[in-house]
């Protein structure tokens, strides 16, 4: 069963490089055979004796490798204009070796001694060509690289959203306010908690829910500065970074936040009357040599201490 496999497998791999490259392939044969055709037209066989075994295995070594490299490339490469340059490349290099090969098997018949002198230039040519090949592959690769970046970032980025709100998890928030910590002068969090988002979910269930803190999440965004970050935190609270920013200032940016929440109608399915929302906010400044993990903890056990007041 396994043997059946692999020759169905190397059936569908011979036929899918033959249709992918035909035309290249045909050249390139046609350009070996018609060299390795003038080779035995313009040459007489030598006897055993004369033969050098150690460059026959040399030069046959080359031979084959260029070979096997050409089959290489065709497996592993689609059509287009490097898998050309580096195939034809290799087969001319192919035909010097053929060359080469063969002066240690034949004496050139003397009207075409000219061969032995030319038998070099279609390396020559070649190695420009595969240097073209790979110049043009470089650039290729560059290309590539550059969306597997981008599409790396990204799924680093999607890692650290938040599917519901689509904003970043506090980690992310984290690692932010670290390096905000050590660079700016001033740095302010606040920790906005949602109040009734428990029986929002309890009556509507928690698809409404869901939804629900996915539009607060856009209101809180569409407040804050381009310089400023909103992450959610957990459940139903969120949490600011808001780099040089004082105190002051910081409190009057959750104001605003806070009253664009208490305005904005939420509209659960199936339901006539609209939910409007409340938040309870606290703000804190972040000195230097902090631990972040820490301060963030203090603001929401001072944010629970509020709410129990208020019950």
């Amino acid at each position: 069963m396994v043997q059946k496999h692999n020759r169905t497998w190397t059936q569908t791999m011979k036929a899918k490089i033959w249709t992918q490259h035909k035309q290249l392939i045909s050249v390139c044969t046609l350009l070996v055979l018609s060299v390795l055709v003038l080779c035995i037209t313009t040459s007489e066989w030598v006897t055993w004796q004369q033969i050098e075994m150690s460059d026959v295995v040399g030069e046959g070594s080359i031979l084959v490798l260029t070979l096997l490299w050409s089959v290489a490339v065709l497996m592993s490469r689609p059509p287009g204009r490097v898998t050309s340059y580096l195939v034809i490349g290799l087969s001319l290099f192919t035909c010097s070796s053929l060359i080469d090969l063969f002066d240690e098997f034949t004496d050139q018949i003397s009207t075409y001694s000219w061969i032995s002198l030319i038998e070099s230039i279609p390396a020559a040519v070649g190695m420009v060509v595969m240097s073209l090949a790979l110049y043009w592959w470089h650039q290729e690769q560059l290309a590539l690289n550059k969306q597997l970046n981008r599409r790396e970032l990204d799924y680093r980025w999607h890692k650290e959203i938040d599917p519901i709100t689509l904003l970043y998890h506090a980690k992310y928030f984290i690692e932010r306010a670290k390096t905000h910590i050590s660079n700016d002068r001033y740095t302010c969090i606040a920790v906005l908690d949602l109040v009734s988002f428990s029986s929002i979910n309890r009556q509507f269930g928690m698809k409404e829910g869901d939804r629900m803190l996915r539009e607060v999440g856009q209101v809180i965004v569409m407040n804050i500065r381009n310089t400023d970050l909103a992450c959610r935190y957990a459940g139903d609270r969120f949490v600011l970074l808001m780099p040089n920013t004082q105190l002051a200032e910081a409190h009057k940016l959750v104001t605003q936040i806070e009253l664009s929440i208490e305005n904005i109608a939420f509209k659960p399915d199936n339901c006539r009357t609209s939910v409007f929302n409340k938040l309870r906010c606290i703000v804190g400044e972040l000195p230097s040599r902090i631990d972040i993990e820490v301060a963030l903890q203090q603001l929401n056990q001072d944010l629970d201490s509020q709410s129990d007041l208020v019950a």
